[in-house]
């Protein structure tokens, strides 16, 4: 299946389930740049793997117990020029009366940052959700953020490197799309046999302003990412770490939503220093305002 739309901020957005797309090759050229921390990177076979989920049997076997869904990769495209990418699982949680999305990689090319492309791109990939689930309810988007806190000096250095932006700068950027952080101590359990779970990452969600998240709905949002776009095998008791979140997500009546932006400038001379990350940090201070 391939998309194409103008999305209403002005993107040619091109949108494709298969992993033997042309389309496929362009995304993944411009996302083999942007990213570089090996255990929060996709190799190129596992999203041939996932992107495969979205027919065929695995599809049949894991709609059947986890409902529909849609794992694709996007190009977005600014007067004919290639300006970044996206790779994204779309879930209909009708129970919730939401479209969810994962957003679990976007990138912007070198070259285009610093126009406002990221939010145009974040907004097209909405759009999409949407249409691909007419009448379900509200796009409510997730993604994983660097924990600038969490993360090791190289990693900081490396990571900030490659993308341009310092990995405080980065966080600030989401927060002013509208993202807020999960209180939620997130772990990424592990993309492949051969990397390790990743413990340096927080949850966001971008929704409507008065959006409450409770732990029934990131439950049930965690255990389709985890099945389909991590494992990649439909089966959330094939890892303990993954099912262990889901089922901690369930113990929650609401899922706290913090507001990174008051509290960064403070946090940013303890990059390096060992101690709490920036989630917990934040968590501290809703809970403790001075």
């Amino acid at each position: 299946m391939e998309i194409m739309f103008r999305s209403a901020l002005g993107l040619d957005v091109k949108a494709s389930d298969d992993g033997g797309s042309e389309l496929f090759d362009v995304f993944y050229e411009g996302y083999d740049q942007a990213f570089t921390l090996p255990d929060e990177k996709e190799e190129r076979a596992g999203f041939v793997e996932c992107l495969a989920l979205n027919g065929g049997e695995g599809f049949e076997r894991i709609s059947a117990r986890l409902g529909a869904f849609r794992e694709l990769v996007v190009v977005a495209e600014l007067r004919g020029e290639v300006v970044g990418g996206a790779n994204l699982l779309v879930t209909p949680l009708r129970e919730h009366h939401v479209v969810t999305v994962n957003l679990n990689y976007a990138y912007v090319l070198p070259g285009h940052r610093g126009k406002g492309l990221l939010r145009r791109l974040v907004a097209a990939c909405a759009e999409l959700a949407a249409w691909l689930f007419p009448g379900v309810g509200p796009v409510v988007t997730f993604l994983e953020l660097n924990d600038p806190l969490l993360l090791t000096a190289q990693q900081y250095d490396l990571d900030s490197a490659t993308s341009g932006v310092d990995q405080f700068d980065r966080v600030v950027i989401w927060a002013r799309i509208g993202v807020r952080i999960l209180d939620f101590p997130y772990v990424q359990p592990p993309l492949s046999p051969a990397q390790q779970a990743d413990g340096t990452l927080m949850l966001g969600v971008l929704a409507d302003p008065g959006f409450e998240l409770s732990g029934e709905l990131l439950a049930d949002h965690l255990e389709r990412f985890f099945a389909i776009s991590v494992l990649k095998n439909g089966d959330l008791a094939s890892n303990r770490l993954a099912a262990d979140q889901v089922r901690e997500c369930r113990g929650r009546h609401v899922v706290a939503l913090l507001d990174p932006l008051p509290e960064l400038d403070a946090l940013r001379h303890e990059v390096g220093a060992a101690g709490p990350g920036l989630r917990e940090r934040l968590g501290d201070a809703a809970r403790h305002p001075a």
